[in-house]
Formats: structure tokens, sequence, C-alpha cells
């Protein structure tokens, strides 16, 4: 455990306190050293649930209060395989927990277009952290 700054987020992101987050075997991957990670230190985890403590003003599709997760591949959204559907081909991809902080922590910043809102039925208010 170590102590990480609480992210800034920009009018395009959402604050996020987050609720729970899944191992992934990438992640075992990452810190075994299997896989080469972006930078370091980085904050893993990118299966995050959690509820929006702020949006940025450019955020259209949730709100404060909103339980959220992640579609964890953060794209630019522009470019022709955004636009067609197949952004996992998006020249400028970066997924969260490998090239940007993930979910291992407090609260995360995630672009806001990433955000799912969850069905009432999931209760994060009552999720332990």
């Amino acid at each position: 455990m170590q102590e990480i700054s609480v992210p800034e987020i920009t009018d395009y992101e959402v604050f996020v306190k987050v609720k729970a987050a899944g191992i992934c075997l990438s992640d075992a991957h990452y810190r075994a050293g299997i896989s080469p990670v972006s930078f370091t230190p980085l904050t893993f985890g990118h299966k995050v649930p959690g509820i929006v403590e702020k949006s940025g003003s450019k955020v259209t599709n949730v709100k404060e209060g909103d339980s959220v997760a992640f579609h964890y591949l953060i794209t630019c959204g522009r470019c022709h395989h955004c636009s067609s559907g197949n952004e996992q081909f998006c020249p400028d991809g970066k997924m969260i927990g490998h090239h940007t902080n993930g979910g291992y922590a407090e609260y995360i910043a995630v672009h806001g277009r990433n955000a799912i809102i969850l069905p009432e039925s999931i209760h994060l208010n009552k999720a332990q952290h």
C-alpha cells in the first residue's frame, strides 16, 4: 500500500469513488513483470465500479451520484475506428490500469464516455472499500 495523489479531472472526465476492483490475469502479469507496463509507479486495476463524485463540465452521460463501471479501453473517440464501432483498433487507445492509473485506489479519474451507468439492482452504496 502506498499513498498516491487524488486525481484531478478535465472537463471530459469523471471523478469516481472506487467501491471495488476486480483482479484480472493481466494485473497479475504486470505485477510479476511478465508483461511490461507503460510507466512506474502505476496503479493497476481496470475492472472498476464506483460512485461518480464529480463530473467535468463536458460530461453528459453520467452525473454525480450515479453508480458506474468503466469500459477499460480509453480511445480518441474521433478516428475512423472509433466512429465505426471498432475502437479496439484506435491508434491512440490506452488501457486503464496499464497505460493510465487504474482502480486499485480510493478514487479514479476516467474519460466520461468510458463510464457506464449500472442498473439499480447493483447497490454500490452498500459496498465496502
